[in-house]
């Protein structure tokens, strides 16, 4: 029997959600780094062992959908949260995991700062500093990061899901 884990991906528009999301799901050589808003939410599946998939559901980032979040994270194991590493953005992450802050309680949360390649980006130790969740570095748009990806995903759900050989 098929396990399914929810991994939810939160954050504001611009910040890679959809993009990190293609980039575990699809197995493509390019990502476009053309924006196109999420309109209401995304999903992809990554499957982990014979037993085990963990379904990416994306949560779209624009305010207007802000009503759909809580609905969304229900349920969820983890919650990935996805900034660009610019300071105004990491700022208005920040207030949104204090927004969320009710719903969030009792979830494994890591955060991706995403689009290192940027200059002027922050570093993820910063980034971690404002939002107090563990942070991560990441070029969504390189699918050299696949792994890295994948290994964020897996770590954060060790201890709360059995993965099996």
């Amino acid at each position: 029997m098929t396990q399914y884990v929810k991994v939810a991906l939160m954050g504001s528009g611009f910040a890679g959600k959809s993009t990190l999301i293609k980039l575990l799901t699809d197995k493509i050589d390019t990502l476009k780094t053309n924006y196109q808003p999420t309109a209401g939410m995304d999903c992809g599946t990554i499957t982990l062992d014979k037993i085990t998939k963990v379904v990416l559901v994306e949560m779209g980032g624009q305010t207007h959908f802000e009503f759909m979040w809580p609905d969304l994270l229900r349920g969820s194991k983890m919650v990935v949260v996805v900034t660009e590493s610019t300071p105004k953005a990491v700022l208005k992450t920040r207030q949104l995991l204090s927004k969320y802050k009710d719903q969030l309680a009792g979830m494994q949360i890591i955060a991706v700062a995403n689009k290192q390649d940027i200059p002027g980006s922050m570093r993820p130790a910063s980034v971690q500093d404002l939002l107090g969740v563990p942070t991560y570095g990441m070029v969504a748009v390189d699918p050299k990061q696949r792994v890295h990806g994948y290994r964020l995903i897996v770590e954060g759900l060790k201890g709360m899901v059995q993965i099996a050989g």
